[in-house]
């Protein structure tokens, strides 16, 4: 440190830096004393560390905190009745536990804890339905934690005890904390500062009376100056040299110690429920605040402009969006009691039902079942006033300058669209039904608000048709197709349906007004909605003479969903066909091509009903054989091995369609391979060349993974139940194909399922009879129609028929004996090229042969001695059984050889007969019956 004399304090800042004589004007003199430089050493605390109260806290202090701030952050977002963070914390409250290793002997604070967020998650349970996915996933996986840790911590009978008496004190509860003596060096400066401190309040000094006026400092600055002088020396600090802090960085301690006051309370048992119900008080003092004062004047152009005021703040930061509806409310009863007219009412209701939509969460999932009855009330309210008025006209065809709220001369008009709102409430609807799950009574719930919806269209329809606005009619005519054209019989309720109320985490009920005291209007008529087919083609014709182009593809294609459904076969086939929509499907939008989908699947269930096999398998063949079916009838997001973004994923998402508009992939599937089976397996059976075709590549993939198992169990699925089928097909055995494929229980599924098994009968036992004709016609010379018909329990004329449009089609080579009642089979003969063409491929195979033979055949000796044989002469030193060896090597030689030259001889007389048989054929007239292939 410096030291510095005392009387030196007077002196400039700049003086402090040097021992010599200070610039300073002053009349006092200055005691000569040197100034000494002294390293300060590191443990020396500095002056901002000397005014702050050092507080030495004991280490279950220490853990009683750390637990106590993250209980605290759990309480906060339990309040918020946020599971998903709640679960969050309290994963956080037990890893502090256990890193503290507190796990056997937890806290009293743990107990209370628990205890609260049991009872809280027990109270919230019977409603769980009513919260959203990832909320109602949090829940159930946190009262699971809780169920699981109380047993494992065995704390049932702590928990029992502290709701028995919640006020009782712990053992383990850290006593206050106390504070810790200051250190010994700096104990004489801080009473002496702490004294001089009191004093000069009790005087009621002030800073001009302070010996320390001329460096502009206050009194605790003061105190602390004079807390340095020590025997006559002043002691210099590193804060002298820095630069003072203002007011407001003061202030920034104002948190932190609003902070340490709440970590207070809840030490000493104290809550927030004061601080709260005050908020809750000036929350309540604001929405009471009056809209207009009480000398201004309400009228239209004072309420339009309130009415700015209020929708400037909409999306803005700190915005409460229920806030701003209560305004608007207000606003509209201010309205109602000046009488300034139903069209400035129904301004203000348009942006009350806007705000319905500035929900945030609406944005990330769907619009839960309160707001959405009271969104749908305002719409019907709204629609409801300008039915009976007449008068007010709502059309986005309106220009802003011709808009009127107040002129009674001329008609009133506003700028805005009904269609949009029902557009954007019906889309709520549907999104709500794509995130709850279809397995759960709170589906089969929103359910029945379908009727709702579809009878708001109906009204907003009615309505509409008195603008004759024709693109608003457009919009909503398909509206209403959307909610129909995939149901055989639909009779909609009208009846609104209330969700049943939910008791919050606070004790609060939270319920729907039944809404007797809102106007309703029923617009669905139950003797149209009765022959839905009749009410479809009414809406598709009425819909092609207005729509835009976007439209009139949806509603055809819907128009050929619902006769396909209907079994109207031909008549759907042929609207498709006109339509020419397979050409220009590609360019349209995405949910267009999926409805396209949706259509061509059940029209090949429609050709499949009808008996139409081959019809059935081209139009399901393009949707099965890729393997995404699900895919692109928007019934699944499957994971490919290109990975998707999460827009991707987002978007993909919200074009789902709901589970009740689903069509069963098991169904279509069974489909689809039986008709594959009906088409592949004759054709396999009819040679070589034609099963080079593939008329289905899944089935024949299936179907060869199933031929080559050694061994093969039951049928367990559909698809084992066809591929069994079709290997007993393929051998003949048409019963236990019929067996198999009639055992499937999916053909339930269907209507008319007798008829559809009583078809399925006729189809097998007929291409079973195609099969056996192509496998084994040339078996026979000929075949009597009546034995074939008993085989495959088939009418004689059926199996005339079967024959008959074979050999038109030049399948089988044959004809009809009408006097014997046979099928007489042709022996076809080759013609001279075909005899040729056999003639040289058998020559080939001879030379393969002769060459094999040659190659394995040893050497022999020279050609000249072939015909000569002489005795071997044995030498001397030879024995006899090594000259009998050699003689007969020399025969076996000799033996290869004469059969060698008489395979030649062969040959050669091969070649001249065919040469001389060639060309006596090309003499010859060509026969006329030609040879199968």
């Amino acid at each position: 440190p410096l030291h510095v004399p005392t009387k030196a304090r007077s002196m400039s800042f700049q003086s402090r830096f040097f021992a010599g004589d200070s610039s300073s004007s002053s009349d006092e003199s200055v005691d000569e004393t040197p100034v000494v430089n002294k390293a300060q050493p590191k443990w020396v605390a500095s002056s901002d560390e000397e005014d702050e109260k050092r507080v030495v806290k004991s280490k279950d202090e220490k853990q009683h905190e750390e637990v106590l701030e993250v209980v605290l952050k759990l309480k906060n977002k339990l309040k918020n009745s946020d599971w998903v963070k709640v679960e969050d914390g309290y994963d956080e409250l037990l890893k502090v536990l256990k890193s503290q290793r507190r796990l056997d002997a937890v806290p009293r604070l743990f107990i209370k804890t628990f205890s609260e967020l049991d009872e809280a998650v027990e109270a919230v349970w019977p409603n769980k339905k009513d919260l959203n996915k990832l909320a109602a996933k949090s829940l159930t996986t946190l009262r699971q934690k809780l169920k699981k840790n109380k047993q494992e911590m065995n704390i049932e009978a702590k928990v029992t005890e502290y709701r028995a008496n919640p006020d009782a004190s712990g053992d383990d509860e850290p006593e206050p904390e106390k504070e810790a003596a200051p250190a010994p060096a700096a104990e004489p400066v801080k009473e002496k500062g702490a004294k001089k401190a009191a004093k000069a309040a009790e005087s009621g000094s002030s800073d001009g009376e302070s010996d320390d006026e001329d460096w502009g400092s206050s009194d605790p600055e003061s105190s602390s100056d004079e807390d340095k002088v020590q025997g006559g020396v002043y002691t210099y600090t590193a804060a002298d040299f820095l630069k003072k802090p203002k007011d407001g960085a003061r202030e920034e301690r104002k948190p932190v110690e609003k902070k340490v006051k709440r970590v207070v309370q809840e030490q000493h048992g104290e809550s927030d429920d004061d601080d709260d119900e005050k908020f809750e008080a000036a929350r309540a003092k604001r929405a009471e605040k009056p809209l207009f004062a009480r000398d201004e004047d309400v009228n239209p152009k004072t309420v339009l402009a309130k009415l700015t005021e209020i929708l400037a703040a909409r999306g803005r930061k700190g915005t409460s969006v229920s806030d701003q509806m209560s305004l608007l409310n207000r606003l509209r009863q201010e309205v109602v009691k000046a009488k300034l007219g139903l069209a400035v009412e129904v301004k203000v209701l348009l942006h009350l039902i806007a705000s319905h939509f500035d929900d945030p969460n609406s944005v990330s999932s769907h619009m839960n079942a309160f707001e959405w009855h009271a969104c749908h009330d305002d719409i019907m309210e709204l629609l409801v006033v300008l039915i009976n008025d007449g008068k007010i006209r709502c059309d986005p065809a309106v220009a802003d300058d011709e808009e009127n709220l107040s002129d009674p001369s001329r008609p009133f008009c506003l700028r805005t669209s009904i269609v949009a709102f029902v557009e954007r409430l019906d889309e709520e609807y549907i999104k709500a039904l794509q995130s709850i799950d279809p397995h759960t009574t709170e589906y089969v719930d929103r359910l029945k608000d379908e009727g709702v919806i579809y009878n708001l269209i109906c009204v907003c329809e009615k309505y509409v048709r008195s603008l004759g606005n024709k693109e608003e009619l457009a919009n909503t005519l398909i509206r209403r197709i959307d909610h129909i054209y995939y149901k055989r019989s639909y009779l909609p309720c009208p009846i609104r349906h209330r969700p049943a109320p939910v008791t919050n985490s606070d004790g609060t009920v939270t319920s729907v007004p039944d809404g007797t005291d809102r106007p309703y209007l029923v617009a669905v008529d139950p003797a149209v909605e009765a022959d839905i087919s009749a009410l479809m083609a009414n809406l598709t014709k009425q819909l092609y003479a207005v729509a835009v182009d976007r439209n009139r593809t949806r509603a055809m294609l819907c128009h050929i969903y619902h006769n396909a459904i209907f079994d109207r076969w031909f008549q759907a086939r042929d609207l498709m066909l006109m339509s020419h929509l397979q050409d220009s499907i590609i360019h349209a939008d995405v949910n267009t091509q999926i409805l396209y989908n949706r259509t061509m699947v059940q029209l090949g269930l429609c050709a499949f009903r009808a008996g139409m096999v081959s019809a059935a398998h081209n139009a399901l063949q393009d949707i099965w054989a890729g393997g995404r079916a699900k895919e692109l009838l928007a019934q699944g997001i499957v994971q490919r091995k290109q990975e998707k973004t999460s827009d991707e994923i987002k978007a993909e998402k919200k074009r789902q369609v709901p589970f009740h508009m689903h069509i069963n992939m098991e169904l279509l599937e069974c489909v689809y391979f039986v008709t594959s089976m009906l088409l592949e397996i004759p054709h396999l059976a009819e040679g070589v060349e034609a099963s080079a075709r593939v008329i289905s590549k899944p089935f024949r993939r299936q179907l060869d993974f199933y031929s080559r198992q050694v061994f093969n169990g039951p049928p367990e699925n559909a698809r084992d139940h066809v591929m069994a089928g079709a290997m007993a097909m393929k051998n003949g055995d048409w019963r236990t194909c019929e067996q198999h494929v009639l055992s499937l229980s999916i053909w339930a599924l269907c209507p008319n399922t007798d008829a559809i098994k009583a078809m399925l009968r006729t189809r097998i036992r007929e291409e079973s009879l195609r099969t056996y004709l192509f496998a084994f016609s040339g078996f026979y010379s000929s075949i009597s129609l009546a034995s074939l018909a008993t085989m495959f329990d088939l009418s004689v004329p059926a199996v005339h028929s079967i024959v008959s449009k074979m050999i038109i089609g030049e399948e089988l080579q044959a004809s009809h004996d009408q006097p014997t009642g046979t099928i007489v089979l042709h022996k076809a003969e080759p013609s001279p090229l075909q005899n040729l063409a056999l003639q040289l491929a058998d020559k080939v195979g001879q030379f393969v042969e002769t060459n094999e033979r040659l190659l394995e055949a040893p050497t022999a000796a020279g050609y000249k001695d072939r015909q000569t044989w002489q005795r071997p002469q044995r030498r001397e030193g030879t024995s006899f059984a090594t000259m009998a060896s050699r003689a007969g090597r020399t025969n076996t030689r000799m033996q290869g050889r004469s059969l060698r030259e008489q395979q030649f001889a062969a040959n050669d007389a091969a070649a001249a007969a065919a040469a001389q048989a060639a060309a006596a054929q090309s003499e010859a007239p060509r026969r006329g019956v030609q040879w199968s292939k």
